[in-house]
């Protein structure tokens, strides 16, 4: 059994466990639902965080991706938290 942590609320900054062959690995992407009532098998959508900074005059043109939620993993609470660890590396 892996330690993937499932997101649970919404602005978790998450990865792919298993992205498709097309997809970078290394994409991180933010939840944008409430995740409170969703289960884990439930469809939600995320947008790249790439994106967000190729559109960032403009981020609502950021295209949204549907995922399942277990799909998923964590890998920062927030984008403050995401962005203060890079400094760490």
């Amino acid at each position: 059994m892996d330690n993937q942590t499932i997101p649970s609320k919404q602005g978790q900054i998450v990865k792919l466990t298993n992205p498709m062959p097309h997809e970078n690995s290394a994409e991180t992407y933010l939840i944008l639902e409430d995740l409170t009532s969703y289960t884990d098998d439930a469809i939600i959508y995320v947008v790249s965080i790439t994106n967000l900074q190729r559109n960032i005059a403009n981020p609502a043109l950021s295209p949204r991706k549907a995922v399942t939620k277990s799909e998923l993993t964590v890998v920062a609470e927030d984008l403050t938290s995401y962005v203060e660890s890079w400094n760490k590396l």
